[in-house]
């Protein structure tokens, strides 16, 4: 094409070249991304193990398998600064490894108690996801019923107590009683009446707002064999009582054979009903990030 130019002299019309700068997408996103505010995340995960003796303990039969579905479903986001994994020696681990995980090794309630107080007052913590199946008791002391029967009928011979007070004394002894068993080593096999005294664990869902009361905090609830609405409402009273933002409700009975039926419950209300473990990891990413 030809166009005429102020001379009348035909020409070849002039082409207009626009250089657009070079940008690569990819490193725009990753600058993005660096620009974001890494949340750092506490996962704990399996059950606690309280001693009797040096090779007896209480447990109960959490694996920790859904808390790694979680962990490693959390450290897939490129959003996440730390994750700190806390769980005991024999329970399931993440698969995805990772820089930014780092693993916290405890056994008892108290262990674990002790490590998020630590983790969290000396850290910048966003979220933690309270899965581990922390046990209600632990291993007070261990006696014989011979110790303690000898004990008790020291404590009221020759003493005329009405009920009541009998019932005292007897309390008394089996609360602090003078004597028990060397538990610091294993107990024989062969003792025979061995008796042992539970303790309460302490509750440990309750102190993670007292460490850090902007923590967003994700806590569990199993129950077995009840009616959806006697869980829910089970639930929500943990949610209120801990001053959790959401609660996971399971029902023992609906999990197994692939599936891990649970409904996420939120200062609103539901928040959502999950049919497994995937699922239930990827709604508690989706609710930290």
């Amino acid at each position: 094409m030809y166009i005429e130019n102020s001379d009348f002299i035909k020409t070849e019309e002039p082409r207009l070249f626009v250089t657009w700068p070079i940008t690569d997408f990819s490193l725009n996103k990753d600058k993005k991304i660096e620009n974001i505010t890494k949340r750092n995340i506490i996962v704990t995960s399996g059950p606690t193990n309280e001693k009797i003796d040096a090779v007896m303990k209480i447990t109960n039969m959490s694996t920790g398998a859904l808390g790694t579905i979680v962990a490693d479903e959390l450290l897939k986001d490129e959003r996440l600064g730390k994750l700190y994994y806390i769980s005991p020696k024999l329970a399931y681990k993440p698969k995805i490894e990772s820089e930014k995980l780092e693993l916290v090794q405890i056994e008892s309630a108290l262990d674990l108690l002790k490590a998020l107080r630590d983790i969290i007052t000396n850290n910048d913590i966003y979220g933690v996801v309270h899965s581990a199946a922390v046990g209600d008791y632990y291993g007070e002391y261990a006696i014989t019923g011979e110790q303690l029967a000898s004990l008790i009928a020291n404590k009221i011979y020759n003493k005329n107590l009405d009920k009541a007070m009998l019932e005292k004394y007897i309390l008394d002894v089996i609360k602090n009683p003078d004597v028990i068993t060397d538990n610091t080593h294993k107990i024989s096999s062969y003792q025979d009446n061995l008796m042992v005294k539970l303790g309460l664990t302490p509750k440990v869902i309750s102190s993670i707002k007292e460490f850090d009361p902007d923590v967003k905090l994700i806590g569990f609830k199993l129950l077995d064999g009840v009616s959806k609405e006697e869980l829910l409402n089970v639930a929500s009273s943990l949610r209120e009582k801990n001053k959790a933002d959401y609660i996971v409700a399971n029902d023992l009975s609906k999990i197994g054979k692939g599936k891990h039926l649970a409904t996420i419950i939120g200062e609103d209300g539901i928040y959502k009903e999950c049919e497994d473990k995937e699922d239930i990891a990827k709604a508690l990413r989706k609710i930290l990030f």
